[in-house]
């Protein structure tokens, strides 16, 4: 019978393959120091040393390069420099696109130490929001062409894994909004109105529904969504195709969980580690319009991001659980194969790899908890309007007597970043 540790010709090769394959490992489990000393500094309000502390790709570990350009995007969005966040997003896109492939390499080392040996490619909801702050950036620049081709890779990232991104109400919304911008009113039509299938405030869907279904002719779905406004008591004049001076603003709040490793001993010296987040409801902030001193009707449209990304790896679990497994018994052979040369090199062996198992928590973490959309009517004479969005009673920022010229006609497009603890 044909012993295991005949894989390993002589001790002095089992020996240096360990130490090959544990140093392999270990440096696959760099940490993003920087990454969490520029998150810090960003919310606590200088973002010029975030922007220091990220100033080259080189100081994170180059398998967590995917979260350098999206962590530097955020606090380039945050700050209002949209053409360099889309520039770093661009980035991260053109990288997902040149790895989607899985490397014989990287597998090697999962099974030999973690996952924290391959390179991060997000999760599936993170994968779909950098298309999102690339619509919003593009609106902010005016890029509308620009923010439609991400809309239509928004789409096709969500029709990937729709079980869980079609609940991004947030983004669906988004993709409708900048086909409206780019004038693809038909495209934007039929998102919202999918949308409005999927999501209990109907009445806000149907005062953007209304006026696309005038200007495209759709005198019936016309009929029957403004019959449904009046009995909720939500039409408004601004649902007219003739006053198009509407406000776009994007509202950021709190601050999205992070992943923590959980551990399961499957025997005195293995265990099988897993990744999890602990996710608790939080509700997002209460906002409150008012535009000339008038509260504004207006409804918002939320995604919880938390609960997106916990469902984005949750379906991954199958996955995660058969490499674990696999991981186990590679292990347990290699310990194996080292033990039956050198009692004390297995030993060893055994003591390393059970320390080396540890989950991947590498996850995009400035981004907020929720992201909500909100669609403010303003004066048809192009007066500049004073508005104040307050949340929870607070005045968040009278932002858009600074924002809006009382020439602007159209839609106006406004991210805001409220303080983390919203």
């Amino acid at each position: 019978m044909l012993r295991r540790y005949t894989i390993w010709p002589t001790l002095g090769q089992v020996k240096l393959a360990t130490v090959l394959l544990l140093f392999i490992a270990l440096s696959g489990c760099s940490t993003t120091t920087a990454l969490h000393v520029a998150r810090a500094q960003h919310f606590s309000g200088d973002s010029s040393a975030a922007l220091d502390t990220l100033s080259s790709s080189d100081v994170v570990a180059s398998k967590s390069r995917l979260l350098y350009w999206m962590e530097k995007a955020i606090v380039l969005h945050e700050t209002g420099n949209f053409e360099e966040s889309t520039k770093q997003l661009l980035a991260a896109t053109q990288y997902l696109a040149e790895n989607d492939y899985i490397s014989l390499r990287d597998e090697t080392r999962e099974l030999v130490a973690n996952e924290w040996a391959s390179d991060y490619a997000g999760e599936y909801s993170e994968q779909l929001w950098i298309h999102s702050y690339l619509m919003m950036n593009f609106l902010a620049l005016g890029q509308f062409d620009s923010a439609a081709v991400e809309a239509r890779q928004a789409l096709a990232r969500i029709n990937s894994q729709p079980e869980v991104l079609q609940h991004d109400h947030f983004t669906r919304a988004l993709i409708a909004l900048s086909f409206e911008a780019a004038g693809q009113l038909n495209d934007s039509y039929i998102v919202n109105r999918k949308l409005a299938d999927d999501i209990d405030q109907l009445s806000t869907l149907d005062q953007i529904l209304l006026p696309q279904a005038l200007r495209l002719g759709f005198s019936n779905d016309a009929i029957a969504i403004e019959q449904r406004l009046k009995k909720t008591g939500a039409l408004y004049q601004s649902a007219s195709p003739t006053n198009p001076n509407v406000a776009i603003v994007f509202v950021a709040s709190g601050l999205i969980p992070t992943k923590a490793s959980s551990s399961i001993l499957t025997g005195y010296t293995t265990r099988v580690s897993f990744p999890q987040y602990h996710i608790h409801n939080v509700s997002p902030p209460n906002l409150r319009v008012f535009v000339n001193g008038e509260l504004c009707t207006c409804q918002p449209i939320s995604s919880d991001l938390g609960n997106l990304v916990s469902d984005s790896l949750s379906k991954r679990g199958l996955t995660i659980a058969g490499k674990s497994l696999a991981r186990v018994v590679t292990k347990d052979a290699l310990a194996d194969a080292i033990e039956d040369k050198d009692q004390l090199a297995g030993d060893l062996t055994r003591l390393l790899l059970f320390a080396l198992e540890e989950a991947d928590t590498r996850s995009w973490q400035s981004l907020p908890r929720h992201l909500t959309m909100l669609r403010i009517p303003l004066p048809i004479d192009g007066s500049a309007p004073h508005v104040e969005i307050r949340a929870n009673g607070i005045t968040a920022q009278e932002i858009l007597p600074l924002a809006l010229d009382k020439t602007q006609q159209g839609l106006h497009f406004i991210p805001l970043r409220l303080n983390p603890s919203y």
